[in-house]
């Protein structure tokens, strides 16, 4: 969303480094607990305002994610309650007896998707189940009188939970094909509004029971999420996030079932939470605006200190719109003196995610942060930690020519570290880019590969000289393809691909290697190295100039002159006929005369000859990468651990 990407770039340019952590540095041989990554922040996705209390859910890396209750007025921490085996929550709603009711996620296999309600009458909080065993992400919740509605992914289902009894029901996919349901709205007479994605953007009309009634097609062309749903009155508002990065709002008249308006560039999530008579207050180019629904028309109210974070008005306090961001603030807007206030974070920051992890220029370790972001880095000579906040979601890293790079989620920006901030060199959000995952240092280049937006199709080879700023941006090198690992030798750049994109279902039967010659912008040869693995994942050069690859099933070594796979063993299944999408799923190493990697959470040492695995720890893992000290540096949530080879 663009107010998000604002924000966050902005934050980067007030970056202020945490004090280092003492620890002593790892010694000895084998597999050890380094103590987490010191990355912390406030996520707060789901947010919702009931009278004069503010209902919020933190993420957790691990968990479990926490209700944070704050007082409308004046931000203060009430209470913060923990929502047990939830990670976090974009789905928080408030029904009429003011129960609090939250949809959580989690892909941790047995966590699931998950139901909560809390009670501010008892301050309890009570786990109601997983609603439908498929599904990992809750992304919306709606209550009315005696039933709770909720809308998931993987699979696009709505289900029904009855208030009186207890009991689920799963009414099925609206929109066949379609993954999510992303946000729902209820009408007066209960009928139900879906919002889909992330392709056709339908929004299924459906009765109480769940019944679909209709689909209202969007009011233009384009591939993305209905990503906001309310209604206003005889208004139904649907904001939609579309794959070219416009938020655009349509205002359709439910009583004359037509489009009225469309509304460009609204960032801001919750519409009708900002709702008071026949206006909407929104947020148009980062500032605060009201919109005339009669008319289409808005005007900008001159108030813009939001704070970072997507923005969220929740609703009213007589005169004041009190609303919060996705990073735990909150702010106020008095209509009558057009003056606002921004208050601080009163939640308690929770553990991050690593979501990437490289070696930097002084052979330190460093770890990006998931969605609230974050850098930290760990020196292996001295244990020392120090952490960055505010710096974007970073998918890759790597050292180029003395320097770290991050590859920074949404937009697919690229960005050079300069030991205390960021600077912005590349973004290819106008390219429908938006994951770069796959980063090398290719000579004068600086590498990445990407995987597209949401609903969209067709990653791209980048290729960045810092010294000159060239560019060269190469979509669809491999047709529908994306690019999930690079690995560069004698002027030739290696990628390795998945055939999942930003859609959720595979566009080709097998994933491919390439090799691109970047003297002649040309590719020398193509091949599918795993018959049937539809992503491949990490790649990486041994001694002897072999290219190496793990896939989440299988171990191939590939002739980088021609192209010729050599060898393949599988080492075990994967139910890739199942899979709406998979990204990241393996790392691989080279060290000391072995293969070191990471598939379906588990690493191991690989013998070459024999290409037998053998599993180096039974903790399950994240990420693994080789440290500038030879030995190995691996992740699973904020856990960060060693292997030390002896």
């Amino acid at each position: 969303m663009r107010a998000r990407i604002t924000a966050v770039v902005a934050a980067l340019l007030l970056l202020i480094p945490v004090p280092a952590e003492a620890a002593a540095p790892p010694t000895g041989c084998g597999f050890q607990n380094l103590d987490p990554l010191p990355l912390t922040g406030v996520t707060t996705a789901g947010t919702a305002l009931d009278g004069d209390r503010v209902y919020s859910v933190t993420s957790s890396a691990s968990g479990p994610a926490v209700l944070g209750i704050r007082n409308a007025r004046d931000a203060s921490l009430i209470a913060e309650r923990p929502l047990p085996l939830a990670l976090g929550s974009w789905a928080v709603t408030v029904a009429p007896d003011h129960s609090v009711y939250v949809g959580s996620y989690n892909s941790t296999p047995g966590a699931m998707g998950r139901l909560f309600r809390y009670t501010p009458a008892d301050d309890k909080v009570t786990e109601l189940g997983i609603p439908i065993p498929t599904e990992t992400y809750i992304w919306t919740v709606a209550a009315t009188t005696g039933a709770v509605y909720g809308g998931t992914s993987p699979n696009g289902k709505l289900f029904r939970y009855d208030v009186a009894t207890g009991q689920v029901k799963d009414l099925g996919s609206p929109v066949p094909g379609e993954q999510f349901i992303r946000d729902l709205a209820i009408g007066r007479d209960g009928t139900i509004y879906a919002g889909m994605g992330s392709t056709s953007m339908k929004v299924a009309v459906l009765s109480p029971g769940g019944e679909l009634q209709r689909i209202i097609e969007p009011p233009f062309q384009a591939t993305g999420w209905s990503y906001d749903v309310d209604v206003v009155g005889r208004y139904l508002l649907v904001r939609y996030s579309t794959s070219s990065g416009t938020n655009p709002m349509g205002i359709y008249d439910l009583s004359a079932n037509k489009w009225k308006h469309v509304v460009e560039d609204v960032d801001s999530l919750t519409l009708g939470g900002g709702a008071l008579g026949g206006k909407v207050y929104l947020v148009q180019h980062s500032e605060l605006a009201v919109l005339d629904l009669r008319s289409g028309k808005t005007k900008a109210l001159g108030y813009t200190d939001f704070g970072d974070g997507a923005v969220r008005p929740l609703g009213w306090i007589g005169h004041t719109l009190v609303g919060t961001t996705g990073f735990g603030l909150m702010w106020h807007y008095d209509r009558k003196t057009g003056a606002g206030k921004l208050f601080e974070s009163t939640v308690t920051n929770q553990r991050v995610t690593i979501r990437s992890m490289t070696v930097g220029p002084e052979g330190h370790i460093y770890g990006g942060g998931f969605f609230t972001g974050g850098l930290a880095s760990f020196d292996p000579a001295t244990g020392e930690k120090r952490f960055w906040p505010n710096v974007g979601q970073s998918e890759g890293m790597v050292t180029h020519k003395g320097r770290l790079y991050l590859g920074v989620y949404p937009g697919a920006r690229i960005y050079a570290w300069n030991g205390t901030s960021p600077e912005l060199l590349l973004s290819l959000d106008d390219q429908e880019q938006d994951r770069p995952f796959a980063m090398a240092s290719a000579g004068d280049w600086l590498a990445f590969g990407t995987v597209p937006k949401s609903g969209t199709v067709g990653g791209a080879l980048g290729l960045l000289n810092p010294d000159t700023g060239e560019t060269r941006i190469r979509r669809n090198i491999i047709p529908n393809h994306s690019i999930l690992g690079l690995a560069y030798r004698d002027g030739i750049l290696y990628g390795a691909t998945t055939t999942f994109g930003g859609v959720g279902y595979p566009l080709d039967t097998a994933a491919k290697v390439f090799a691109y010659d970047i003297a002649t912008d040309t590719v020398k040869w193509v091949t599918a190295p795993v018959e049937g693995d539809l992503a491949l994942g990490s790649i990486t050069f041994d001694d002897e100039g072999m290219l190496w690859g793990l896939t989440p099933d299988a171990l191939y070594v590939i002739d980088p002159a021609t192209g010729r796979t050599l060898r393949t063993a599988k080492h075990q299944t994967y139910p890739w006929a199942t899979q709406t999408q998979v990204w990241l799923d393996t790392y691989i190493e080279f060290r000391n005369g072995h293969l070191w990697g990471k598939a379906q959470g588990r690493a191991y040492r690989i013998d070459r000859a024999t290409m037998g695995m053998t599993q180096i720890t039974s903790q399950r893992i994240g990420i693994l990468i080789k440290g500038s000290d030879g030995h190995m540096y691996l992740s699973r949530f904020e856990n960060f651990y060693t292997y030390r080879i002896c």
